[in-house]
């Protein structure tokens, strides 16, 4: 009996426990990259939910030069995912200019996913990013690239489809 008591009470805590993000435990060495070492360092920060560890990765990723196609990738990713951490606050303040920025500098570099960000970010009339034309732009855009994908996201076409609604399209 006491060994079901205690197996009861350990298996909420094994699961509470935190993935470990040292580089053996994500499966890269010294010879990674630096972008793959931040990249997947804070990517495992963020699956524990240590935002504040995430974003300072990710900022040091942001400012490094990609040295092949994979890291040019990876740094594109972490352009988006800043972005969004940026624009909520998740481990930073909450600064939307710079969100912006990053989406911007993701779109740029070919991020699907970013022009549906910024077309939230200007759509949505409770946030001060709020700009109608920019919205609608963003929102277009974004709608032709998630119908194109082999497998849309129905979810985020309704919620583009919703957006150029209000905004009168």
């Amino acid at each position: 009996m006491r060994i079901i008591v205690l197996i009861i009470f350990c298996l909420p805590l094994y699961g509470l426990a935190k993935e470990s993000c040292d580089l053996d435990s994500i499966g890269l060495s010294d010879q990674s990259s630096e972008i793959e070492k931040h990249f997947y360092t804070g990517t495992c920060h963020y699956r524990n939910e240590d935002y504040q560890l995430s974003v300072k990765s990710w900022e040091t990723l942001a400012k490094l030069d990609p040295v092949g196609d994979e890291d040019e990738e990876l740094k594109v990713d972490v352009l988006n995912n800043l972005g969004y951490m940026k624009f909520f606050g998740y481990g930073t303040a909450e600064d939307k200019s710079t969100a912006i920025d990053y989406w911007t500098q993701a779109i740029l570099l070919g991020h699907y996913e970013a022009e549906y960000h910024l077309c939230h970010a200007y759509a949505d009339i409770e946030a001060p990013t709020y700009d109608k034309s920019k919205a609608r732009k963003h929102c277009e855009k974004a709608k032709l690239i998630y119908k194109g994908k082999d497998s849309p996201d129905t979810e985020i076409l309704d919620s583009i489809e919703k957006y150029l609604r209000k905004l009168g399209k």
